[in-house]
């Protein structure tokens, strides 16, 4: 009984290896941004602490993600549609550069929920590109297996950076 109780702890400890899709991988990511942005909204003008700190969640997730899609996903989905990669990297830096903004705007500042409002509305055009353009050319184009591998290259390196912070 003892060493089946060890086998069972054993089995629940070990990392599974679960099959990602990258496109689920970043449809998730994309809905953890969504919410925080929820909750950066419903904070009230005078929840300046709670603001900024929201605020660096969602540039540390759009940071990691932008990551992620730049130096994995894009590669291969440039396959897909080059276009729209190219036009998703310009989008890209439009979103870094308002985080930049940010970063060096106080929440107490009168523009900084402007600023929050312009890099949500940023997000949720990217996003919507991606997710009803983009992403169906790749399923189409790359196939369920190799967004199944891409989904795992991704993962390996969204737990290698995040264990970087």
């Amino acid at each position: 009984m003892q060493s089946q109780e060890v086998s069972q702890r054993h089995a629940a400890s070990a990392p599974a290896e679960e099959e990602v899709n990258a496109i689920a991988l970043l449809k998730s990511q994309h809905r953890e941004v969504e919410a925080l942005f929820g909750e950066l909204e419903a904070a009230g003008a005078r929840a300046v602490k709670k603001k900024k700190k929201l605020f660096e969640s969602v540039a540390e997730k759009l940071t990691l993600h932008t990551k992620l899609e730049e130096s994995i996903f894009y590669p291969e989905a440039k396959e897909a549609d080059e276009d729209l990669v190219l036009e998703s990297l310009e989008e890209h830096a439009n979103v870094k550069s308002m985080i930049r903004k940010l970063q060096r705007t106080e929440a107490d500042d009168e523009t900084f929920d402007a600023k929050i409002s312009v890099l949500k509305e940023l997000v949720q055009h990217h996003v919507s590109e991606e997710e009803n353009e983009l992403f169906p050319k790749c399923q189409e184009a790359l196939g369920t297996e190799a967004l199944e591998e891409l989904g795992k290259k991704m993962k390996n390196k969204q737990t290698h950076l995040e264990a970087r912070h």
